[in-house]
């Protein structure tokens, strides 16, 4: 699929990925239809961070033709019904070498005639890194008199602290770089998803839940909507490398249940949410294997619903291991928070 290995064929003119799903709508307090499209492109221009391998996903070879052609090839699936599209490149589309400024109008035109047509688009979500956010790409994408569809800004901010950030995961940016970039966003109208990462590399697992618990508190005033990613071991990176000589474990579901319930009972008014990719898996983040999927399937039921009472009734023996492991961790590892 990707150039890194050329001997696999991919199709340009199709995404990577698209799939109807749903997502909870907080203006309209329900879930609402949704259309995620991975496009391929040329890639992330970073391509440092120790836990990310979706660069392998792109191809020097795409066109901005090819483009166009994999989005409108993807919105043949679009619902009739009102819905949400999650327009993703897998690294930034902002980034104007992945998308160009003419074929992000051309993208914007493209919806809006769908929209004039069989298509109802509430929310338009997409992906970037904060030093490709300007006024003017966001205005490409919200003037009305191209769409009247709400816009989401997603950042991977990962985590408020900036020695993890810069140092554990190598993003590459500050936390006042995200800042700036947010209320630029929000200055243009539209709002903020912030990824949030449980579990960094070289973090412990009780450190990683207090400082995913913190960076909430922190990036509250500039989100509309919370995004939990649960770290998991993807091919190729040097994460991959830690955890297979026996220096790394992905997360305990049971820290992403904690997270969540610590989040959202603080923030009423913001959606919490969590895609739990990989759940289950060695690879990905788990508890014992017996209560994997009943969490997974709770923690997915909670994202639609926002009721924190639907992970109030999970339990399993090895939560006590969990209790045992978040209790004396400070001890074995010490805390990379004060």
């Amino acid at each position: 699929m990707t150039d890194a290995n050329s001997t696999k064929k991919i199709k340009i003119n199709r995404p990577v990925a698209s799939w109807l799903d749903y997502e909870f709508l907080m203006e309209e307090q329900k879930p609402v239809r949704t259309l995620t499209v991975i496009l391929r492109t040329a890639g992330c221009q970073w391509r440092r961070c120790r836990m990310c391998g979706y660069w392998h996903e792109s191809s020097a070879h795409i066109t901005q033709a090819d483009i166009l052609a994999q989005l409108d090839y993807s919105l043949r699936a679009s619902p009739k019904e009102d819905f949400i599209l999650k327009l993703y490149t897998s690294g930034s589309f902002l980034d104007e070498r992945e998308i160009s400024a003419t074929t992000r109008r051309r993208i914007a035109r493209m919806l809006q005639q769908r929209q004039e047509q069989d298509i109802k688009l509430k929310k338009l979500i997409i992906e970037t890194r904060p030093e490709y956010v300007s006024a003017a790409k966001i205005a490409d994408l919200l003037q009305p008199h191209i769409g009247h569809w709400h816009l989401e800004v997603a950042m991977g901010l990962e985590t408020a602290d900036d020695l993890i950030r810069l140092q554990y995961i190598d993003k590459g940016f500050s936390f006042t770089d995200f800042k700036n970039a947010a209320r630029l966003i929000a200055d243009c109208g539209a709002t903020v998803k912030t990824y949030l990462l449980l579990k960094p590399p070289f973090v412990s697992e009780r450190s990683a839940l207090e400082d995913v618990i913190k960076s909430a508190e922190l990036v509250t005033p500039f989100s509309s909507v919370i995004s939990l990613n649960l770290c998991n071991v993807q091919r190729y990176t040097s994460l991959e490398e830690l955890w297979k000589r026996g220096y790394y474990r992905p997360p305990w579901l049971w820290s992403a249940v904690e997270a969540i319930r610590a989040i959202k009972q603080k923030r009423k008014h913001i959606v919490v949410m969590s895609d739990p990719v990989g759940a289950g898996h060695i690879r990905g983040p788990h508890n014992c294997g017996y209560c994997d999927t009943a969490v997974k399937e709770a923690i997915k039921e909670f994202n639609l619903t926002q009721d924190l009472n639907i992970l109030e009734g999970l339990n399993c023996d090895c939560r006590d291991r969990w209790h045992a492991l978040i209790r004396f961790d400070e001890f074995l590892f010490g805390s990379t928070i004060e």
